[in-house]
C-alpha cells in the first residue's frame, strides 16, 4: 500500500462519511418532534456539528493510526478511540435527562437517531472505506 493511495482514501472516506452523516441526519430531523421544538433543533444540530467534526477527526486519527501500524487490527483499534467519546457523551447526557425528566419512548428514540447516529454513522463508513485499502492480516503459520 502506497502513501499516495492512503492519503487519497482518507480523503475520500470523510467525504463520503460528512455525506453519509449529514444526509441521515437531515433524514432523522424529519421526525416529528414532541415537546420543546428547541430541545429537539439542539439535539438536530448537535448530531449535524458531529458529524461534520468527526468527518475532520476520523481521518486525521486513522491517518496517525497508520503511521504506527497498516493493519485492520489498528484500523479497528482507531474506530474504537473515536466512538468511545460519543457513546459516553450520548450516555451521560441521556442519564442525567432520565434522572431529572424521565423516560419518554418517543422522544429519546429522536434524541438518540438525530444526536448520536449521524457521527456514529460517519466513523463507520470512514472505517469500512478505509478497510478496503488495508490489507487483510495474514495467518501465522502453525
Amino acid at each position: 500500500m502506497t502513501w499516495p493511495r492512503l492519503i487519497v482514501m482518507l480523503l475520500v472516506a470523510g467525504g463520503v462519511s460528512l455525506l453519509a452523516g449529514l444526509a441521515l441526519s437531515w433524514l432523522a430531523g424529519l421526525m416529528p418532534c414532541q415537546g420543546e421544538g428547541l430541545a429537539c433543533n439542539i439535539d438536530a444540530a448537535i448530531g449535524g456539528y458531529g458529524a461534520i467534526i468527526w468527518a475532520v477527526l476520523g481521518p486525521v486519527i486513522f491517518g496517525v493510526t497508520f503511521l504506527v501500524a497498516k493493519n485492520r487490527i489498528t484500523l479497528a483499534g482507531a474506530m474504537g478511540v473515536l466512538l468511545l467519546p460519543l457513546i459516553a457523551f450520548y450516555c451521560f447526557a441521556k442519564f442525567e435527562a432520565w434522572r431529572y425528566v424521565g423516560f419518554y419512548p418517543y422522544k429519546d428514540l429522536r434524541t438518540f437517531l438525530v444526536m448520536f447516529v449521524p457521527p456514529a454513522l460517519t466513523v463507520l463508513v470512514q472505517y469500512l472505506t478505509l478497510r478496503l485499502v488495508v490489507p487483510p492480516t495474514p495467518e501465522r503459520p502453525r
